[in-house]
């Protein structure tokens, strides 16, 4: 052991309460063994214990330890226990934690998954890096375009992905890009274990994830959303009123999101954008109407489009011409007969009651190819005999 690290534990051992005493203890005797693996596992939940971080000097725990031995480390377990740390420095002296963090970065740079999670790191800590009024003072747009195509050239889903996806999602609510928020964060909650987030996490990112999909451009996609467990985070919460709009939003269901106007007027950010949710849910109510019925059975009257969607007929066809234009629809108009038909719906991820909907008619179609088949088969026999 070398001497540095031997007076640096034998302090801390000494001073710590008994609880973090024995920590230090545990590391003194892994370090003295060599056993580095399980040394860098006690260290990692030693990190997580608030008891051993509460009063810890985090830069000079790694001066005084984790440098004498981070090359015997794992890459991605090093960048693991040094994010941390490199918060811990921010928090005091940004540019110090900017020049922590490249140092690590030519520390790993041969270990691609761990320099992609170091670049993560760097993206998030300018994240924080605001100004007085809350501005970002210090984030390129090329450091995440770069580090997505790091992400993008590994095979399969790696340590990275989850805390790339998270910051990308951050920087793009930071910029007001609700729908690409929307993607990025249902991209963060597809490969990150949520079973590791506190109930607080898993609020936010609720909330956040729920008015990105209210309020993203061009977002009508919301399937996965609702099929994804984090949405459970809302019941019991002052914000449960966010779960039935966004299943209102799903079906279409005008009554039932004026039925919840105060509960979301209250928020400025929905109040403000009263005119685009009424626009956005009406299209909703189009693709919901055309979803319901059988693809033969597609032409919609005018008045029946009008009483879904809560408008007069006479806006009707501006309606459905803007639903075709966002091609969430494709169809005709017949302004004459005063009836448009649908021929194809915008694929989304549907829920319960739309996936027995669908069973249903798969069945019905089953059901006419079998007579079909009959009528074929009877004719075909004619046609033989007659031969």
């Amino acid at each position: 052991m070398s001497e540095k690290v031997e007076a640096y534990l034998a302090k801390n051992k000494k001073t710590a309460k008994t609880d973090v005493a024995d920590i230090w203890l545990k590391f003194e005797q892994l370090y003295g063994r060599k056993l580095w693996h399980q040394l860098t596992q006690e260290i990692r939940a030693a990190q997580a214990n608030p008891a051993f971080t509460a009063s810890l000097n985090q830069k000079e725990f790694y001066d005084g330890f984790i440098s004498e031995f981070e090359h015997r480390i794992n890459a991605l377990q090093l960048v693991e226990i040094v994010l941390p740390i490199a918060k811990f420095i921010f928090g005091k002296d940004k540019e110090a934690a900017y020049d922590f963090l490249s140092k690590i970065e030519k520390t790993v740079n041969k270990d691609k998954i761990a320099l992609a999670r170091v670049h993560a790191g760097q993206i998030e800590l300018r994240l924080n890096h605001k100004d007085s009024g809350d501005r970002l003072v210090d984030i390129k747009k090329d450091m995440i375009e770069s580090t997505q195509k790091e992400i993008e050239s590994f095979l399969g889903v790696t340590e990275a992905h989850a805390p790339f996806y998270k910051v990308s999602a951050m920087y793009l609510k930071e910029i007001g890009d609700f729908a690409g928020y929307y993607r990025e964060a249902l991209r963060y909650l597809g490969v990150e274990d949520i079973t590791k987030m506190t109930a607080e996490e898993k609020h936010v990112q609720a909330v956040l994830i729920g008015f990105a999909a209210l309020l993203g451009e061009n977002v009508y996609n919301f399937g996965e959303l609702l099929a994804h467990p984090i949405l459970k985070a809302l019941a019991g919460s002052s914000e449960k009123w966010l779960s039935d709009v966004l299943h209102a939003f799903n079906c279409g269901d005008l009554n039932k999101f004026y039925s919840l106007e105060k509960h979301w007027s209250e928020w400025d950010d929905l109040k403000r954008k009263k005119d685009f949710l009424v626009g956005k849910i009406r299209l909703l109510a189009i693709m919901e109407l055309a979803l319901a019925r059988p693809s033969k059975e597609r032409k919609i009257s005018f008045r029946e489009i009008a009483t879904k969607c809560q408008v007069s007929t006479s806006e009707v066809e501006l309606l459905v011409m803007k639903a075709l234009s966002k091609d969430l629809v494709r169809g005709a108009i017949d302004q004459v007969n005063q009836n448009v038909l649908i021929t194809w719906v915008q694929p989304r991820v549907l829920n319960t009651s739309q996936v027995l909907l669908m069973a249903n008619r798969i069945a019905a179609w089953s059901k006419d190819v079998i007579a079909m088949e009959n009528i074929v088969s009877e004719n075909a026999r004619e046609i033989l005999t007659k031969s």
